[in-house]
C-alpha cells in the first residue's frame, strides 16, 4: 500500500499560505486583528450589549485591577464611520477605564454582526450568568431567526444546553431581578429546574426554599413533599376554630359583660398568639 505524499501535501499548504495576503511591513495576513488607542469620547455603547448586571464592588475591583497592572485585554469595537466607533464587547473595561478618569483605551477593531461578536467574547471569558445569556440568545433568535442549533454553533454549547438556557427567560421576573442582584451564586441548573415548573407560585415557592439553602430543586420539593401535610392539618384546624368563634360571638356587648378574669387572660393569650402569627 503507497504511503501518502506528505511532502507533496506540505508543498501545497505552503503554496496556500504564500498566496494569501500579507502586510507588507509585518508580514500578517491582511485580516489580523487591528490594534489601536481610542479617544473613549469616540465610542459608543452598545444598548444591546449582553451583559445587564455591573456589580459596584466587582467594577472597583477591576478599576483598581487596570490601575495597578494596565489593561490585559483590549475592548472589541467596530467602526461605524467618521472617526467614530461602536463598542462591541468590554463594556465593564471601558466603565472601569471612565472610572479612572482615563481618556483614551486599547481596543481591536474587528468585523462582523456585533450581537454574535458581543455574545461569543461574553461567553468566552465566562462574563455572563445564566439569565443575561438566556437574554442575549433570545434577542439573537428573534433578530436573525436562528434555530437552537445555530446558536449552539456561535458559542461552542450542544442544541441541549442552549434550549435550557432559553428556558431561563420564562423565569417570573422576581426571579430573574433577585438572582442578579443578590443570588448569583445559584448555579444554572438549579434555575433551569424551577423554570421548567410550569406553576409560577411553585416557582416562587421553590425559589424561596433554594434560597433558604435547600440546595437544589429536588431537595426543595422534597420537603415540600415530606412536612406541609401536618403543618397544613394544624392551621385548617386552627382556622376552624377561628370561624366558630366568629359565628358564635355575634353579640360582642353583651359576652363582655359576663367575662371573669380567667376568660379575659385566655382571650388576652389567644390574642397574643394572633399577633405572633400575623407577625405584628
Amino acid at each position: 500500500m503507497a504511503k501518502p505524499d506528505k511532502t507533496r501535501n506540505f508543498g501545497m499548504f505552503r503554496g496556500a499560505m504564500e498566496t494569501q495576503a500579507k502586510d507588507a511591513l509585518f508580514g500578517t495576513s491582511v485580516d489580523f486583528p487591528k490594534l489601536v488607542e481610542i479617544d473613549l469620547g469616540r465610542i459608543a455603547r452598545n444598548p444591546d450589549q449582553p451583559r445587564k448586571h455591573f456589580d459596584p464592588d466587582e467594577m472597583e475591583a477591576l478599576a483598581e485591577s487596570i490601575q495597578r497592572y494596565g489593561l490585559k485585554q483590549p475592548i472589541l469595537v467596530q467602526e461605524t464611520g467618521g472617526g467614530s466607533f461602536a463598542l462591541v464587547a468590554g463594556e465593564r473595561r471601558y466603565r472601569a477605564h471612565e472610572m479612572l478618569g482615563k481618556d483614551t483605551i486599547f481596543a481591536i477593531i474587528t468585523s462582523g454582526d456585533s450581537d454574535e461578536l458581543a455574545l461569543v467574547e461574553n461567553v468566552q471569558r465566562v462574563d455572563l450568568d445564566a439569565v443575561e445569556l438566556a437574554m442575549a440568545l433570545a434577542r439573537l433568535m428573534e433578530r436573525h431567526g436562528y434555530t437552537q442549533e445555530e446558536l449552539g454553533s456561535i458559542i461552542g454549547k450542544s442544541q441541549s444546553y442552549v434550549s435550557h438556557t432559553l428556558r431561563l427567560n420564562a423565569l417570573p421576573d422576581a426571579i430573574k431581578r433577585e438572582y442578579a442582584t443578590s443570588h448569583r451564586d445559584v448555579s444554572r441548573s438549579v434555575l433551569v429546574e424551577i423554570a421548567w415548573v410550569k406553576d409560577e407560585a411553585e416557582q416562587l415557592a421553590l425559589w424561596q426554599r433554594v434560597k433558604a439553602g435547600e440546595g437544589t430543586v429536588k431537595a426543595a420539593r422534597t420537603r415540600k413533599a415530606r412536612t406541609p401535610a401536618s403543618e397544613t392539618s394544624a392551621l385548617a384546624t386552627f382556622f376552624n376554630a377561628v370561624r366558630l368563634i366568629r359565628r358564635q360571638a355575634t353579640d360582642v356587648e353583651a359576652h363582655r359583660s359576663r367575662l371573669d378574669e380567667e376568660q379575659r387572660a385566655e382571650l388576652r393569650e389567644l390574642r397574643r398568639q394572633i399577633d405572633e402569627l400575623l407577625g405584628e
